[in-house]
């Protein structure tokens, strides 16, 4: 009987610490960031979008592109027009390209 008891204890830590493992992951997995030079082609401050007309972006392996990125602060917008030449870091979330920083390029 004490074996068993034993047994039982040992497999229920090990699902546990398995558990813990597989719901700790996604938190500590950080967020690559990506960065590049653009020029502004649109700002939908309503949707929370910009359309960049970008370089190359080397982290990923993308041709210059023109695309919407998205941003959730639309501060980080503040001082930036269309045809402005920018700097700007994203990240992908949730299948989402989404703006982290951008500035005007000097």
């Amino acid at each position: 009987m004490n074996r068993k008891v034993t047994f039982v204890f040992i497999n229920i830590c090990v699902v546990l610490v398995l558990i813990g493992l597989i719901v700790m992951q996604p938190a500590s997995a950080a967020a690559v960031s990506h960065e590049g030079t653009a020029t502004v082609k649109g700002i939908d401050l309503d949707k929370g979008i910009v359309k960049l007309s970008h370089g190359p972006i080397t982290s990923l392996k993308w041709p210059a592109m023109t695309m919407d990125f998205k941003f959730k602060d639309s501060a980080l917008m503040q001082g930036i027009m269309v045809g402005d030449a920018v700097t700007f870091t994203f990240i992908e979330s949730n299948g989402d390209y989404v703006i982290t920083h951008i500035r005007p390029s000097k």
